[in-house]
Formats: structure tokens, C-alpha cells, sequence
């Protein structure tokens, strides 16, 4: 769909977008011989609700946000999934007065899809503009159990997987059954299981898929929204041909079963391409294999959208502009540490700037930047791969992990001689990360003198908008709940920073704090929570908190002065979002375990 790039270019103006911006967009679109709806999209001038708008405006449609809609679900399968992807459209309501079908979709001017849809409804249709990522976010309404979908590929024999009930021991093979599996197992369609199994975990939105070994049954589970949830329950005699194929797929050797395997899959799926890291385990059962689905850079939000608070943002923006230094962004596993560091390489790609990574694996590809990946086998370690990217003339260099006392070194002396140094490190806060780094052997004259900054940050599920609801806690029950003088005093201290303690008396405060959790609805799978967010700390190096490392101080220490500079701590920013309604109270102590 063509959008005419003057009408675009006024409407981003009625929307406050600057000259300066409006100038650099039009001349990467000339420049790149790109629409300039493509460029503006990609650059998130704006929310893909305000785009959604602004496009809907442009071309004479009214706009829809399908995803915040209740569709019945007679309605909804009026277009089967397959088709509401592949042609992005769906029908969200029947107006039985005037006899229409109202149909949203991405493309309005598509006359013979609106044309077909009309001769199978026998209705008129009433078209509305949304977004492709609102038909995605309809996908997992569609009211087909994924058990069921993956079930029905097996053939009869093998369809008994009766589930174990909690406490029972799982369910054995008779003679009989025996028979029957072995018999069926030629049947088995294992490519058409295997993607599925990729298949409808792009469209649940998952980031993980395991495939794990039990005694009987082999069990695939979804981490959704940083949770795990079983999807489906196979015979065991699935588990062996599932692994292999994955094997294929991924380039592993097959013949290797008593040794860990990584490797990546590359697919199409609803016609965008897909990545998938591949992990492969010996376990007591057998292998198990977790795929880690790595979406495209471009279609990952913004530092702002990740969940940065104004302050932090500009913080970050300052520290990663300087000409030379380290910044460090710590945390667990799986809590969008290297998200974190693309998007800030992807604010600073530009021609003029020579970027190199070495990271282990390389999970996204961005275009401009100079990726290396580590390599044992010939001895590209993160130490040597650091050291040939220093005499590849680089002005930023992320490495993916700092995990031993070589990497460190060379990191810091990279960050005192000209070279804006970005990576990871395994750590519980910004403050502890210091202490980190030094145990691994590097001198604390060094650190004061190399580091930046430290960001430390956390992913808490956001609550579902369809079924929102507040409560209200008193500081009394939030103490008796928690248990913890930390908590209480944390949500006192920003739930009354507006006023002073005669203002209180004379309002009649009772000392309550509103909080909201998710009822569940079908949006959100019934779970209450849709979607994630980032829970942020960022430590900037300033003179107090030099003179501290340089006098051998804690962590506690160094987080104290920090927090009187101003550092605002992962656990207050949480609070802040459970009382402005992001997130739950309780998925923020879960995730930050105060």
C-alpha cells in the first residue's frame, strides 16, 4: 500500500515532529531509494497506535485497534488464521440491522479479498484500517487448543497421551499399545509436527520452545511473557525423530547424542524469516532441546518503550555518546540484557561511525555493524576476538559477555584509549557489578578510570489492559503480605512524595495505596498479563563514587551514594509501575525477590 510522502510528511508535522527529523527522514528515503512510510516506521517516529492512526487518516478509512476488541469467536473464524495472516484481515463484528460484516484490515484497497469476503458472508462490508501487529495480537484469540492441532497430526494409534493425574506415576505401554506405537511410528509426520511446533510459537508471541524427555511422554512448553506453559504432551516415541529433525534443521550432527550441541534455524513463517538458537542437552531421559526465537531488531522496541524512564534515558543517551568509556549492562539470563545494548549500537550506527561486535551467539543482525562470532574450534575467544578487533580501526566495540579476567582487561584498556566499549555481565544490580569486576582481577584505579556507567535491569510481565482492575492496599496489609520494611517503606516514600505530612492530615489520608492486577479475559490467554517491560537502574560514575572503590568499599556502600546522587533503584521503579497500573506488585517482587 502506497502512502503519498507529502500527506505523510504533513501529518507527522500536525503531530509534532520537528523539522530537523522530518529532513533526516526524507533524505535516508532518498537516499536508500526507501518509501518514507517504510523509513518511519522503522525509525519509531511513532507508537504503532499513532502510525495506525495517522495512515488510517491519510488514506480515507476509519482506524480500528482490533486487539483491544472482544470478537465472538463465530465471527472471528469467519477468516481462518492461515488467511488472517498471510492476507491481514480479520472480521470483528456483524451489524445483523443493516446486514453488514464489518472487516478490519492492513490493506483497504485489496477489492477482491473484500469482494470474496462479502460472497461468503452474503453481507456488505463495512472496511476499517489497522496495523499488521493488531491482526498478529488477534492470532491467539482464535479458539483452537494447540494440544489439539498437534494431536490430530498423529496418527490414531498414537493419540491415547492421557495425562498423568499430579501424584500418579506417568502412564506405561501395554503389549497391546506397544504394537500400535511401533506400527504407527512410520506414520509419524515429523516435519509437519516440528513446524508447527515453530509455527504457532511465532504467533503465541513465545520466546522459548522445550522440548524436554520424560520416562513416557515427551512434553513441549511455550515461555510466554517470561513464563512457562506446557502446550502438549507427545508419546515418547516422538521424542527421538522431534530432536533429530531440529538436528537437520539446525546443522547439528545427528549421530552425537552424549554431548552438548548449538546451533540456529533459519525459516519462513507467515512470510517473515525467522531465527531460531538452538540448545541441545543429554539428559537422564533423553535430549532435550530449547529453540530461543530471535525476532528482527527492527520490529523490537525502542529504549523508551523497553521501559527507561526519561531520566535513566537520557542518562544512557549521554554515557554511550562519550568518545571513550565502558558501559556495562548487567542482570540474569533471559532479562534483555544484549535488547538492550542493540537498540543503543542501533541509535549509533551511522556511515561515520566504525562498529564492531564479538558476541557468542550472534542473535541479531544489524546492517552497518561489523559482527563476529566466537569461535572455539579455531580459538576465537572473546579475548582474541577483542584484541584483532582493535587493530580493525573500531570507534565502538560490544562484546557480548565479559566472563573471565582476559576479556575484562583487554575491555578496560580498550575503554582508556580512545574506543567507547559496550557488554554484559552476569550481576545482580549496577553496584554489585563492580565488585564483579574486580574479583575477576581488575584493579579498582583501572575501573574509576574506564567505566561510564552500569545499567542493571529486570523484564516484569505488563497486565493485561482488557482486565485491568485497581485494589487498594493499606501500609498495615502490605506489611503483613511482604514482610519486608523495605517494600513498605519504598511504597510509602513515592506513593507520598506529592505531599508533606499536614497536607495528609488535613486531606484525612488513611495511608492507602492503590494497586491493579489482571482478572484474565481471552486477550491475555487468561492469565492477567499481556506483554513485557523492562524494570531499570542506572549507575553513572561520578566523583563520590570513585573516591569510594578506591577506599575498597561494598556494594551496599557504593549503592547508597549512588541512590544519594540520584540513581533510582530497580525496586523503585518497579513500585512506581505498579502504581501507575504497568504492572503488578506482586510480578515485581517476583522478578527483583526483595
Amino acid at each position: 500500500m502506497n502512502i503519498e510522502a507529502k500527506k505523510l510528511v504533513e501529518g507527522l508535522r500536525v503531530r509534532k515532529v520537528d523539522a530537523p527529523t522530518l529532513k533526516a527522514l526524507t533524505e535516508e528515503a532518498e537516499a536508500t531509494k526507501t518509501p518514507l512510510y517504510d523509513v518511519v516506521q522503522k525509525r519509531h517516529i511513532l507508537s504503532d497506535e499513532e502510525l495506525g492512526k495517522l495512515t488510517a487518516e491519510i488514506i480515507g478509512y476509519p482506524y480500528i485497534n482490533v486487539s483491544k476488541i472482544e470478537i465472538p469467536n463465530e465471527v472471528l473464524e469467519i477468516v481462518p488464521e492461515y488467511i488472517a495472516l498471510n492476507q491481514g484481515v480479520i472480521t470483528f463484528g456483524l451489524d445483523e440491522f443493516n446486514n453488514r460484516v464489518k472487516i478490519a484490515t492492513v490493506n483497504p484497497f485489496d477489492l477482491e479479498m473484500i469482494h470474496d469476503l462479502e460472497k461468503k458472508t452474503g453481507r456488505e462490508a463495512e472496511v476499517f484500517y489497522t496495523t499488521k501487529s493488531n491482526i498478529k495480537a488477534i492470532i491467539g484469540k482464535y479458539n483452537q487448543e494447540l494440544k489439539n492441532i498437534f494431536l490430530n497430526m498423529l496418527p490414531p494409534g498414537l493419540r491415547y497421551t492421557k495425562e498423568p493425574m499430579p501424584g500418579e506415576k506417568e502412564k506405561m505401554f501395554t503389549d497391546n499399545e506397544k504394537l500400535v506405537a511401533e506400527a504407527a511410528e512410520e506414520e509419524i509426520p515429523i516435519v509437519q509436527i516440528f513446524e508447527a511446533l515453530l509455527l504457532y510459537a511465532y504467533r503465541h508471541q513465545a520466546s522459548d520452545i522445550h522440548i524436554e524427555a520424560g520416562r513416557q511422554n515427551t512434553v513441549i512448553r511455550y515461555r510466554i511473557d517470561g513464563v512457562l506453559h506446557k502446550v502438549v504432551s507427545f508419546p515418547k516415541i516422538v521424542h527421538e525423530p522431534l530432536i533429530t529433525r531440529c538436528k537437520i534443521l539446525a546443522g547439528l550432527r545427528i549421530d552425537e547424542t552424549r554431548a552438548a550441541q548449538d546451533g540456529r534455524i533459519n525459516m519462513k513463517l507467515d512470510n517473515d524469516n525467522i531465527a531460531f538458537r538452538v540448545s541441545i542437552l543429554p539428559t537422564h531421559f533423553g535430549e532435550k532441546a530449547v529453540l530461543r526465537i530471535l525476532v528482527e531488531l527492527e520490529d523490537s522496541v525502542n529504549l523508551l518503550e523497553s521501559g527507561l524512564n526519561e531520566e535513566d534515558y537520557k542518562k544512557v543517551i549521554v554515557n554511550s555518546t562519550k568518545p571513550y568509556g565502558m558501559m556495562i549492562v548487567t542482570g540474569p539470563t533471559g532479562s534483555g540484557k544484549t535488547t538492550t545494548l542493540y537498540n543503543i549500537i542501533k541509535l549509533l550506527n551511522s556511515e561515520g561511525v566504525n562498529i564492531s561486535t564479538i558476541e557468542d551467539p550472534i542473535e541479531y543482525g544489524i546492517e552497518g555493524v561489523n559482527q563476529v562470532q566466537v569461535n572455539h574450534a579455531t580459538n576465537l575467544t572473546f579475548a582474541n576476538g577483542l584484541r584483532a578487533l582493535l587493530r580493525q580501526d573500531p570507534d565502538c566495540i560490544l562484546v557480548g559477555e565479559i566472563r573471565d579476567k582476559e576479556t575484562a582487561q583487554i575491555g578496560v584498556e580498550s575503554a582508556m584509549t580512545g574506543h567507547m566499549v559496550f557488554s554484559t555481565l552476569h550481576a545482580n544490580s549496577t553496584a554489585v557489578g563492580i565488585p564483579r569486576l574486580i574479583e575477576m582481577g581488575i584493579e579498582p584505579f583501572l575501573l574509576t578510570a574506564a567505566v561510564n556507567s552500569l545499567i542493571a535491569q529486570r523484564l516484569v510481565r505488563k497486565l493485561c489492559p482488557h482486565c485491568l482492575q485497581s485494589y487498594t492496599f493499606s501500609s498495615e496489609m502490605l506489611s503483613l503480605i511482604y514482610n519486608s520494611k523495605n517494600i513498605v517503606d519504598l511504597i510509602r516514600r513515592i506513593g507520598l512524595k506529592a505531599y508533606n505530612q499536614e497536607e495528609l492530615d488535613r486531606l484525612g489520608f488513611k495511608d492507602e495505596f492503590v494497586f491493579y492486577k489482571g482478572l484474565g479475559c481471552r486477550a491475555c490467554g487468561y492469565t492477567g498479563y499481556k506483554g513485557r517491560i523492562g524494570l531499570f537502574e542506572v549507575l553513572e560514575m561520578n566523583e563520590d563514587i570513585k573516591a569510594a572503590m578506591l577506599k575498597g568499599a561494598s556494594s551496599d556502600e557504593i549503592e547508597e551514594i549512588a541512590v544519594k546522587n540520584g540513581m533510582t533503584l530497580m525496586l523503585e521503579d518497579g513500585i512506581r509501575k505498579a502504581l501507575s497500573g504497568i504492572t503488578s506488585l506482586e510480578e515485581v517482587i517476583r522478578v527483583i525477590k526483595a
